[in-house]
């Protein structure tokens, strides 16, 4: 089954294109889909009319289309609006945005419960904003199950994998699965490879791009890399993706800035209770083999890379980013 390469606007929202023309971007670039982060990025109104309409122009243009959800997490709800917001709010406020997803034709929706900073907050923790998107999402359940949907997950600097898996063994798996971000995985200390192999089964769409590490006086920096130029075992992971969800959409997804990791700081390890030794240990390596390949000039520090601006460089890692997909998808497709 042949994998279909595309990507998520959020690479290029920075250009400020309309919806028509991001899907023109993507035919000129050789792109074989988009991602967008709400239907309201397509149509504000989420008119099912012209939702309808777009989805037509997506499919005469030859793409895939996926669209994503706003959070289901509760708390961050409520720092908007600044007042409660309770759980069954909360889902009805997403019920308009699921008949979107469905009006666009989509089977799945990618969300993300957190930032990455929602896991270090101190006035609602991180275990009681899971706690509280799981009412959320069990309240979804029904809408989900009757429009035929399923919401995908993002490994989106929040969750570890242990604490995404938890969450999708207490939901109905015919409702929920994952949104499989490569890069992100570091962030929260995984080891990228192996938690590629426990996820694989259930990822419904991807955000596929590459990373560095490298230490600094308060632990590591995170930046991420076009595909297949940084320190992630790409290969191995499309591979396993593959093999394990043939026909999944490839969606890269790439932007600026480095984050911090201070790994160095006792308090901010704390708020990772079930941390593996090996798994924190693997991070570290990858670290390692980043400052060999700095030290031997063959790979740019973060500090270089981020002296360039983003709209010099988003259109190169994107074109990157896509002739490597080409070149080793084929093969692995074939194993």
């Amino acid at each position: 089954m042949r994998t279909l390469i595309g990507f998520d606007h959020y690479t290029v929202s920075h250009r400020g294109l309309a919806p028509g023309a991001t899907l023109d971007f993507a035919r000129e670039r050789g792109l074989e889909g988009v991602q967008f982060l709400e239907s309201s990025q397509i149509d504000e109104g989420l008119s099912p009319d012209r939702l309808a309409a777009f989805l037509q122009r997506t499919q005469e243009a030859g793409l895939y289309l996926e669209v994503g959800l706003p959070s289901p997490n509760p708390v961050r709800r409520t720092r908007e609006l600044d007042r409660p917001v309770p759980a069954e709010e909360h889902a009805q406020y997403l019920v308009p945005p699921l008949r979107a997803v469905s009006a666009l034709g989509c089977r799945h929706a990618r969300v993300y419960v957190g930032d990455r900073h929602d896991r270090f907050r101190s006035d609602v923790p991180w275990r009681e904003q899971v706690a509280a998107t799981f009412v959320v999402l069990k309240l979804l359940t029904p809408y989900l199950l009757d429009l035929d949907l399923r919401l995908a997950i993002e490994t989106h600097a929040d969750f570890t994998a242990a604490e995404l898996l938890d969450l999708l063994d207490r939901l109905d798996e015919r409702a929920f699965g994952v949104t499989l971000d490569t890069a992100n995985l570091p962030m929260r200390l995984d080891d990228p490879l192996e938690t590629v192999k426990l996820l694989a089964p259930r990822v419904l769409c991807t955000h596929v791009k590459d990373a560095v590490l490298a230490f600094t006086p308060r632990g590591l920096c995170w930046q991420a890399r076009p595909v297949g130029s940084g320190i992630l075992p790409m290969t191995d992971i499309l591979a396993t993706l593959i093999q394990a969800r043939p026909g999944l959409p490839l969606t890269v997804e790439l932007h600026p800035r480095t984050y911090d990791l201070p790994i160095f700081d006792k308090k901010w390890l704390s708020y990772f209770p079930g941390l593996e030794p090996a798994s924190l240990a693997a991070v570290v390596r990858l670290a390692a083999l980043c400052e060999s390949r700095y030290a031997q000039g063959d790979l740019p520090h973060p500090e270089a890379v981020e002296t360039i601006p983003w709209a010099t460089r988003d259109l190169d890692w994107l074109a990157s980013s896509l002739g490597y997909l080409r070149s080793v998808v084929p093969a692995l497709a074939r194993l």
